[in-house]
């Protein structure tokens, strides 16, 4: 029988990175799930705080900045969301820059490249 990379479980495919969420976000790292992979990856993402976080993820680092950014009730964001403790096994870009944002002060997000879920 034949798996896709998303049915299988969570397998690391590349080094973690770790980043300190705050109010202003810090410079994105580019992280990749394989050295010349083309297709979609999973990246498993901890944020390992008591504080809500904006994980802003781009092809470039201006979009991932301006994508970490707080939700405003009526006012749509392109953020991805992580409550307090959240682990999250998310399908994005390979090659994606990522940064976030916490108004509530200092958190320490975890991004780790792989394949599965």
């Amino acid at each position: 029988m034949s798996f896709s990379g998303s049915q299988i479980p969570f397998a690391p495919n590349g080094l973690s990175h770790y980043l300190v969420a705050n109010v202003a976000p810090p410079t994105p790292v580019q992280i990749l799930v394989s050295q010349g992979q083309t297709a979609f990856g999973q990246y498993r993402i901890i944020n390992n705080s008591t504080r809500t976080v904006f994980l802003g993820v781009g092809g470039t680092a201006a979009q991932a900045t301006a994508r970490a950014a707080a939700i405003v009730a009526g006012t749509p964001q392109d953020t991805i969301v992580l409550v307090p403790g959240a682990v999250e096994i998310l399908r994005l870009l390979p090659a994606g820059g990522f940064t976030a944002a916490s108004p509530g002060g200092a958190a320490d997000v975890y991004i780790t490249p792989g394949q599965g879920l």
